[in-house]
């Protein structure tokens, strides 16, 4: 996750040229990478200066630190946490992988599914302790993912799925030891850099503070605020409010938006939200336009008078559209090829969010002057007429600025420079 807790995937191309692809990351603090298929579900912690080879061994991505080989063991270790589960046959509750195992799970007396989680927990530290002791981890190594399991068993513990939530409730009641182990662990700044963990932070205000299924958005606002501090105090109140953005349904809410602008420590949290909200009032003022990344809207008609007597290549796309995405590196082989030309390369974003537009535009060195994000996909009439449903999708226009082809090749495809070529 990035500053503003969205994730960040790296993305390897569909159809690479060879069996070797390169990725440099930049970040100057060490990150957790999850491997994101669903039968792995690892993570790896990765430091700056390192550099990774990534393989696949039965069916699990293996990390080797080339610099610095004598740190493999320790990128490594949930890997083989996870490994060690599959040898014996064991199913992992946190991981909540097979569709049998988690109605199973979810369907036990709690007080038995608590103990579970407790008896899962413990093995895992065995393991981690064996692991650790067997390649020589230094202790700061070994706290580091002793930390990860504590926060993820943590979680676990208050992730209930249940037909009767109520049931759920009594049992927390019941059951203080719960409330009080987790209690000691919110309101930790440090600790927002671990997987698992804003996901507890949220957990742990749903089950003891405040219920989001019970309670209007105003008054989660009033209990989040009044019961945490710091960078889970932000982190709350910014999830209340964040609208947009392919996993977020949450309502806009400017009054609440205006409120945590004021209310809000961290930069980057406020500066999301303001811009945010700034799109979502254009958005509602411009029906069913393109806005370039100064905001000015732009109608389509006015796109192509601009382009007049060129080429115009169109891509529509969005920052969480990962097929979009492995085509940029080939978008931009493709500009190269017709660099000098009377082409125009066209990108168009169907966000809902105008700030993980202009991040993942920068990340994909979508630099010219034509890009755009739609103000209203919904109301966009080029998006009606032609049923722009599903992305990647590829216009081809001609010099006079007819649409030829709707349905055009991507920029991989070799066709698309024979595509281009016809109309110069």
């Amino acid at each position: 996750m990035d500053a503003v807790f969205n994730f960040n995937l790296i993305q390897t191309p569909e159809k690479p040229d060879t069996t070797f692809y390169e990725r440099k990351i930049f970040s100057r603090e060490p990150i957790f990478l999850k491997d994101i298929d669903f039968r792995r579900l690892s993570f790896f912690y990765l430091l700056p200066g390192e550099t990774y080879k990534v393989t696949l061994d039965s069916g699990f991505s293996r990390f080797e630190v080339v610099n610095y080989p004598e740190r493999t063991a320790e990128v490594n270790v949930l890997r083989e946490l996870r490994k060690h589960h599959k040898r014996q046959n064991r199913f992992d509750t946190y991981d909540l992988e097979e569709n049998y195992g988690i109605r199973k799970f979810y369907n036990m007396p709690l007080a038995f599914r608590d103990s579970l989680l407790q008896e899962d927990y413990k093995a895992n530290l065995r393991f981690l302790d064996s692991y650790a002791s067997k390649h020589g981890f230094s202790d700061p190594v070994r706290q580091r993912y002793a930390r990860y399991l504590l926060f993820r068993y943590h979680a676990a513990r208050l992730d209930f799925t249940m037909k009767d939530p109520g049931k759920a409730k009594a049992f927390l009641k019941e059951n203080g030891a719960i409330h009080g182990d987790a209690a000691k662990l919110v309101n930790c700044d440090t600790c927002f850099a671990f997987p698992d963990y804003p996901y507890l932070t949220k957990l742990f205000a749903k089950a003891f503070v405040a219920d989001p299924a019970s309670q209007p958005v105003d008054a989660l606002y009033k209990a989040y605020a009044a019961f945490f501090t710091g960078k889970a105090k932000d982190y709350l109140l910014y999830d209340l409010i964040k609208a947009g953005g392919m996993f977020n349904r949450t309502r806009p809410n400017p009054a609440l938006a205006e409120r945590f602008l004021s209310d809000a420590k961290d930069p980057a949290l406020k500066n999301y939200i303001k811009e945010t909200y700034a799109f979502l009032a254009l958005k509602k003022s411009e029906k069913g336009l393109l806005a370039g990344v100064s905001g000015a809207p732009v109608s389509w008609s006015q796109l192509l008078e601009k382009h007049k007597g060129k080429v115009i290549y169109v891509d529509f796309w969005a920052s969480w559209c990962a097929p979009c995405r492995s085509e940029m590196p080939a978008s931009h082989d493709l500009q190269k090829q017709f660099a000098g030309k009377e082409v125009v390369f066209v990108y168009v974003s169907l966000d809902e969010n105008s700030v993980d537009w202009k991040k993942a535009s920068h990340a994909e060195r979508i630099h010219n002057g034509e890009r755009f994000i739609i103000t209203q996909p919904e109301k966009f009439d080029l998006g009606k007429a032609y049923r722009i449903t599903s992305i990647p999708r590829y216009f081809l226009i001609d010099k006079s600025g007819k649409i030829v082809n709707d349905n055009a090749s991507r920029p991989s495809d070799q066709q698309i420079v024979k595509e281009i070529q016809l109309l110069l």
